[in-house]
């Protein structure tokens, strides 16, 4: 542990060169919560900053959600001031209710892209990256969900995605930085992941590498079926849908795919579009997806409808 603690400020540089997570003279924006991640992460970045040539910033974003959050947005600006770094911060003002968890999340997202710059910076680690693929499975994902985090996905970043977090925690306790630990954390539903675990590191050790290395190989994977969906995608859908004979001809997992990709954005339920792939594709008729859409069944074409 306190050797890989030593040696992660040149990991992270060789992940950030690696993968190309920006180029020299970017902007990069570090999205600093106040938590341990975060702040290790603003601190890594600041120290190979000469190296990897981004040009840093900070941002802080307060949900409104805790009567702490204003004190703890600015023990983040005070540090980023210690270490010359531009600081910004967004107040969001959120109100209970509802979804409140993908409302923060989507409104934090927002806020952080607005600011314009080449690349978003979080402090997404290898336990993240576990309690996203354990929270997928969970809720019957395919490879496309188990797929978890990458560490380059447009301009969002993830330097630390291959570090776990008793790493981070190690090196920040080395070089005295401060954190700031997040009370709700405990009660969230990434809190409850966190408790999960231990208990199944107990049956198999090493469980959050072996889920992070089971995302990562999924990727691949999913990168690969996605590649064969935009081949068969082109041969068999116009303006009236897809072809129904040719789509029948697929193995079920493009079929999936495919019928996916034609309902596009919306999210519907998972059992209709199987039932379609399970024997309803060559049938006649209709098929209600939910979300106000149905499949439409006509002679050799499948269309959606709402």
């Amino acid at each position: 542990m306190s050797q890989d603690a030593r040696t992660l400020q040149r990991r992270v540089l060789e992940t950030i060169q690696r993968l190309q997570l920006w180029r020299p003279k970017d902007t990069v924006c570090i999205a600093v919560s106040g938590g341990v991640d975060s702040m290790a992460l603003m601190h890594l970045l600041h120290r190979t900053q000469g190296a990897h040539q981004g040009e840093l910033m900070v941002c802080s974003v307060d949900h409104g959600l805790r009567s702490e959050s204003p004190n703890e947005v600015s023990q983040v600006a005070a540090e980023a001031k210690a270490l010359g770094l531009p600081f910004a911060c967004h107040s969001l003002n959120l109100k209970g209710g509802p979804n409140l968890a993908e409302r923060a999340r989507v409104a934090r997202r927002e806020a952080l892209t607005a600011l314009g710059t080449d690349a978003i910076a979080t402090g997404h680690h290898q336990d993240d990256q576990a309690e996203t693929v354990l929270y997928h499975l969970l809720r019957g994902s395919g490879s496309r969900g188990l797929q978890g985090m990458k560490a380059k996905n447009g301009s969002w970043v993830r330097p630390l995605l291959f570090e776990a977090r008793p790493t981070i925690q190690k090196w920040a306790a080395m070089h005295s930085i401060d954190w700031i630990e997040d009370p709700s954390n405990a009660t969230s539903q990434r809190g409850e992941l966190r408790r999960i675990l231990p208990l199944l590191d107990g049956i198999q050790g090493g469980v959050s590498r072996a889920l992070a290395r089971s995302a990562r190989l999924l990727a691949r994977e999913d990168d690969f079926i996605e590649q064969m969906v935009v081949h068969h995608w082109e041969a068999l859908h116009n303006d009236a849908g897809l072809e129904r004979i040719g789509l029948a001809e697929l193995h079920p997992a493009l079929q999936l795919r495919l019928l996916r990709r034609l309902v596009g954005t919306v999210q519907v339920r998972a059992e209709p579009l199987e039932s379609v792939v399970a024997g309803a594709l060559c049938r006649p008729g209709s098929l209600d997806l939910g979300g106000g859409l149905k499949l439409v069944f006509e002679s050799g074409r499948i269309r959606v409808e709402s």
